[in-house]
């Protein structure tokens, strides 16, 4: 596997397609664009995974005792490839991206298993943070999933650092390959470009999320810091001060995001692994990707898209793999060649 960082081709926009308002912005413009506007689209028209049935498993955390997860499973038979996908920082499940890679992997006949980390789901059961493996260990270590032989991980955003971070931790001795969508490699430059000034919107977006379920959490887990507290964090770093650090040990929060970023232990990917990320995603920018990436393994492969936003691409997206255009296509047609 090269370390390949490629354009994919011209694209062609269907007429049906949002991106027909946007293929001709440019610069900055077009991450926003790119990361909202279908966004609103996928909120309003989302494909739900057919036939999916409530998953659970129970993982054993040395301060909450038993934790349960959730999530939506759909079994194919005939299938002995499971593909677990991960949400980001402020979703779940049920996620309209989520539930859009769960049905074109459903759609080519693999089993699917949408993950909600601990208490994304507003359960309660506790907090998670960007470099927490052990929910996705536990996860694929429950005996309804014992007879898969092989299992790829797609990750979106901060589900994209923990996909990543699950194959350098080898949670799993069947996992063949993962991919990362606009993941965040080393989370302090992440968290630097996410509180800037011209990221307010998407972090108020954000934490009014992330607050609701914390509130949840907080009345169950009487360690954690109280919910008043932590919504009066305006900025990430404050927050994470707040949450992470406390309920996890970390010294500060600089102590967390050099402990679990991938950006420190890319180069010693082994497990095949996907980077998409979008030259203008104004969430995860591109300068805060490129660092890391430099110092990959040969197991990453690359792919920049120019027309593209935060986890959102055009319809007719080639990056080159072959079989049928579209981000969640090009990236199981990659998955099932590892």
């Amino acid at each position: 596997m090269t370390n390949a960082h490629l354009q994919p081709n011209p694209i062609a926009y269907p007429a049906a397609d949002a991106g027909r308002y946007l293929h001709r912005s440019g610069g900055a413009l077009v991450g926003h664009l790119w990361t909202i506007l279908p966004a609103v689209q996928r909120g309003l028209l989302s494909s739900r995974l057919p036939d999916a049935q409530p998953f659970s498993a129970v993982v054993e955390d040395p301060v909450a005792g038993p934790v349960q997860l959730n999530g939506l499973y759909a079994e194919q038979p005939e299938s002995d490839t499971l593909i677990v996908v991960i949400h980001g920082l402020a979703g779940d499940a049920s996620s309209p991206y989520v539930q859009a890679a769960a049905c074109a992997a459903v759609q080519q006949g693999f089993s699917v298993l949408c993950l909600s980390m601990r208490g994304a789901d507003g359960s309660g059961e506790d907090i998670f943070h960007g470099g927490l493996t052990d929910d996705i260990r536990a996860a694929l270590a429950s005996p309804q999933l014992a007879g898969y032989k092989r299992i790829h991980l797609i990750g979106f955003s901060v589900g994209g650092h923990l996909a990543l971070s699950a194959a350098l931790d080898r949670v799993d001795d069947r996992l063949a390959a993962v991919a990362a969508i606009c993941p965040p490699l080393d989370l302090d430059l992440a968290t630097i470009a996410f509180d800037d000034p011209s990221c307010s919107l998407y972090r108020r977006h954000v934490f009014a999320h992330l607050n609701r379920r914390y509130e949840r959490a907080a009345e169950r887990r009487r360690f954690l810091t109280p919910a008043n507290v932590v919504r009066k964090a305006h900025f990430c770093r404050e927050r994470d001060a707040l949450t992470v650090v406390p309920r996890f040990g970390f010294r500060s929060p600089e102590d967390y995001y050099e402990k679990e970023s991938v950006a420190g232990r890319i180069h010693e990917l082994e497990i095949p692994s996907l980077l998409i990320a979008a030259t203008h995603d104004p969430i995860i920018p591109a300068h805060s990707v490129r660092p890391a990436i430099a110092n990959a393994s040969g197991a990453l492969t690359v792919r920049w898209v120019d027309r593209g936003g935060h986890i959102f691409f055009p319809s007719g997206l080639n990056l080159g793999f072959g079989g049928p255009c579209g981000l969640e296509h090009q990236i199981l047609r990659w998955l099932s060649q590892h």
